[in-house]
C-alpha cells in the first residue's frame, strides 16, 4: 500500500508539473527571460521523463489485476 502511495504521489506532482509548464510554455500567462523560459522547457521535459517511468512502474506493478481484468472482459463477451 506504502508503495503504491508514493507512486501516485510522485505521478500526481510530476503530472502537474507537466500540465502548468506545458500550458505556460504555450500561452505565456507569465513574462519570463529567455534563460527562465529554457528551465521551464528543462522542468517540463524532465517531469515528462519522471511521469513516463512512474507510468511503466505502475503497469508492472498492477500487471497481475490487468491480466485479470482483461481475462473478466474476454471472458463476458464470449457468452
Amino acid at each position: 500500500m506504502k508503495k503504491n502511495f508514493l507512486l501516485d504521489i510522485i505521478l500526481f506532482f510530476s503530472a502537474l508539473t507537466c500540465i502548468f509548464t506545458g500550458l505556460e510554455m504555450d500561452y505565456y500567462f507569465i513574462s519570463l527571460n529567455r534563460d527562465l523560459r529554457f528551465l521551464l522547457r528543462d522542468i517540463h521535459r524532465y517531469s515528462g521523463y519522471i511521469m513516463a517511468v512512474g507510468i511503466v512502474i505502475h503497469i508492472i506493478w498492477h500487471s497481475g489485476w490487468i491480466k485479470g481484468a482483461v481475462k473478466n472482459i474476454f471472458k463476458k463477451s464470449s457468452k
